[in-house]
């Protein structure tokens, strides 16, 4: 590192986030136990809506040990759901890159900017230098397991290992990985997060163990589907010089 304090420095995005993660809600143990369950949750929400299907999304938080002397712990999460799953080539890149995200388009959805998910995973990498693990499949199609850490430096993934898992179909996510947090002074929040989702989602079910054992269980009061959403065209009163410099290199026309 260079001793010049007025040197132009370049750093990646990830590396932004870690410097900065309370912008993305992890000021905290307390608020980081809460925002992780939020985000994988609506994670897996906006993916099974996108493959229209009724969600099916379990979300286990067990309590690994103690950690610091601040009285936080070391939690394992892990989320299950069936949504529209991911191929091999995809996984790495979805999980371990910040601002890599399928959502950059004008369509709704819960998620915009492709952090939410890995801001999770980041925090939890940075509190207790574990790797995480994905697994998942695309409908009919065979699984596969990656154990990867991120790069924070460079924003890329660094897959530790990958195989098949011949016993396991799609369509499926599972996300688990370690992080410290607090989670019983986070945990009527959580609940109320919960509540709350399966109100505006009766299409969904909702399980959730906490680490004390209990289990809260919210289950669908309909198989109907909202309509998936269309992708929006630009209003023309918001669009600029840039925008519209970007529309014409792009059309065929």
């Amino acid at each position: 590192m260079s001793n010049n304090i007025f040197e132009i420095e370049r750093i990646s995005a990830s590396d932004f986030f870690y410097r900065n993660r309370s912008l993305a809600g992890f000021d905290n143990p307390v608020k980081a136990t809460y925002t992780i369950v939020r985000e994988l949750v609506e994670n897996a929400l906006d993916a099974c809506e996108l493959a229209g299907r009724p969600p099916k999304i379990m979300v286990v938080l067990r309590e690994e040990g103690p950690s610091g002397g601040d009285g936080s712990s070391v939690y394992r999460i892990r989320v299950i759901d069936n949504g529209i799953g991911l191929s091999e080539e995809e996984i790495p890149e979805a999980f371990g890159s910040v601002f890599a995200s399928s959502k950059y388009r004008l369509v709704q959805s819960r998620g915009t900017f492709g952090l939410g998910g890995t801001m999770a995973i980041l925090y939890g990498q940075i509190t207790t230098n574990k790797p995480f693990r994905v697994v998942s499949a695309k409908d009919g199609r065979l699984a596969h397991e990656f154990v990867m850490k991120i790069d924070i430096e460079n924003n890329r993934p660094v897959i530790i290992s990958e195989r098949r898992v011949s016993s396991v179909k799609g369509p499926l996510t599972l996300v688990e990985f370690w992080f410290e947090g607090k989670y019983r002074r986070a945990r009527r929040k959580i609940v109320e997060y919960l509540q709350q989702t399966a109100m505006v989602t009766p299409y969904a079910d909702l399980l959730f163990i906490d680490p004390d054992g209990m289990v809260f269980l919210f289950t669908r009061s309909t198989d109907e589907m909202p309509p998936p959403p269309r992708e929006a065209k630009f209003h023309p009163k918001g669009v600029d010089m840039e925008l519209l410099r970007r529309l014409i290199k792009s059309t065929r026309s």
